[in-house]
C-alpha cells in the first residue's frame, strides 16, 4: 500500500506540475520549438551527462576515505541503478538501494553506506551554492536579475546565503564536537517525540562515520573540487542543449538555470524531474526572454536525454549484476 500510494503521490506532483508549466504556454509554440532542436547534439550532450556519472563516481569512492573504499565498477554500478530507481519511482529512493548494492556486492556496511550518501548531498549542496555565488559575482545578467526581482526574491537569495554559511558551521560543530550536537539534538527533538529522538544517535552515527573523509584535508578538498567540477559540467552540458535549441545565453546564464533547476527538483517526489523540470525551467528562462514553448520544448528533451541515459545504464547494470528489482524496492521502501 505504501508503494502504491508513492507513486500515486508523484504522479500527482508530476502532472500537477506539469498542468502549471503548461499554463499561459500554446502547444503550438512547443512544437515550433521542436522543429528548432538540432539532433547532432543529442552525442555530446549524452556523453557528457556519462562523464558526469563518471565524476561522481569517483567522489563517492573518496567520500569513503579512510574506510576501505569499493572498487570503482561497484561504485558507478551503484549509482547508476540507482539513478534508475530514482526515475521510475518516487520519493526518492533510489539513493537508499545504493546502500543495498554496495552490502550485496561488497559487504560493505549499511550504515556507513548511509553516511557517505549523507556527505555526499551535503557537497553537493556546497558546491551547488558556491556555483550560484560564483554566477553572480561574474555575471552581470544575473546580478540585474537579483537587482529587479520582488523583495521576496531577494529575501530567498540573502536566505540561500545564509543556509550557506549556516550548513557550514553546522558541519563544523558536529565534526569537532559531535557527541554535545548529538545531545543538543536528541533534547529538543525529545520535547516533540521521545520515540523519534532514540533513533537519532545511530543516524548520526553513520553521518559521523561518512564525515571521517573531512579527517585529511588533501582529501576534503579533491571531494570539493571534484563536486564543483561535476555541476560545472552541467551547466556546461545544460548551455549545449540550450544551444541545439538555438537558444543563445551565456554560459553563466545557462549554469544558472541549471543550478535554479537542479535544487528546484530536489524536494518534489515525481520520477525523474518529470513536471517540475519544466514548470521551473519555463520560469527561470523566461527572465531571458526566451518564450514559454521554446522553453518548455527544451526542458521536455534535456530532461528526456538525462532520463534515458540514468535509466538504460540503471537497467543495465541491474542485469549485469544480476539483482533482483523487486528486491532492491523493498529493501530501499523499509530503511527509507
Amino acid at each position: 500500500m505504501k508503494r502504491y500510494i508513492n507513486i500515486i503521490t508523484g504522479l500527482v506532483f508530476g502532472a500537477g506540475f506539469l498542468v502549471l508549466a503548461f499554463y499561459n504556454v500554446k502547444l503550438e509554440d512547443v512544437l515550433s520549438g521542436f522543429k528548432k532542436f538540432n539532433p547532432v547534439y543529442i552525442i555530446p550532450i549524452t556523453a557528457l551527462t556519462v562523464i558526469y556519472f563518471l565524476i561522481r563516481a569517483y567522489r563517492w569512492g573518496l567520500i569513503f576515505k579512510p574506510h576501505p573504499v569499493p572498487s570503482f565498477k561497484s561504485l558507478f554500478s551503484g549509482i547508476m541503478i540507482g539513478v534508475m530507481v530514482n526515475n521510475l519511482i518516487p520519493a526518492k529512493i533510489g539513493e537508499v538501494s545504493r546502500a543495498f548494492i554496495l552490502g550485496k556486492k561488497e559487504k560493505t556496511s549499511i550504515s556507513l553506506t548511509f553516511g557517505t550518501i549523507i556527505v555526499e548531498r551535503i557537497f553537493d549542496f556546497l558546491a551547488l551554492f558556491f556555483c550560484f555565488f560564483a554566477v553572480f559575482i561574474f555575471s552581470p545578467a544575473e546580478r540585474d536579475f537579483l537587482n529587479n526581482t520582488s523583495a521576496a526574491g531577494k529575501t530567498a537569495f540573502f536566505t540561500t546565503l545564509g543556509g550557506f554559511l549556516a550548513l557550514i558551521v553546522l558541519i563544523v560543530v558536529f565534526k569537532y564536537q559531535t557527541r554535545l550536537f548529538v545531545k543538543v539534538v536528541e533534547g529538543v527533538l525529545g520535547v516533540f517525540s521521545k520515540n523519534f529522538a532514540s533513533k537519532i544517535d545511530s543516524w548520526f552515527n553513520s553521518f559521523a562515520d561518512g564525515l571521517k573523509c573531512l579527517d585529511s584535508f588533501g582529501n576534503s578538498l579533491k571531494i570539493f573540487i571534484a563536486s564543483v567540477f561535476q555541476w560545472a559540467l552541467m551547466g556546461f552540458v545544460t548551455w549545449i542543449a540550450l544551444i541545439s535549441f538555438n537558444i543563445h545565453i551565456s554560459l553563466f546564464s545557462a549554469s544558472f538555470v541549471m543550478i535554479i533547476v537542479t535544487l528546484g527538483c530536489v524536494l518534489p517526489p515525481s520520477p525523474g524531474g518529470i513536471g517540475t523540470q519544466q514548470l521551473i525551467s519555463v520560469l527561470v528562462l523566461k527572465f531571458y526572454n526566451i518564450n514559454g514553448g521554446e522553453a518548455m520544448s527544451f526542458s521536455i528533451v534535456q530532461n528526456f536525454l538525462s532520463f534515458a541515459v540514468g535509466t538504460i545504464l540503471g537497467i543495465f547494470f541491474l542485469f549485469k549484476e544480476s539483482m533482483n528489482f523487486a528486491e532492491l524496492i523493498k529493501f530501499s521502501e523499509e530503511k527509507r
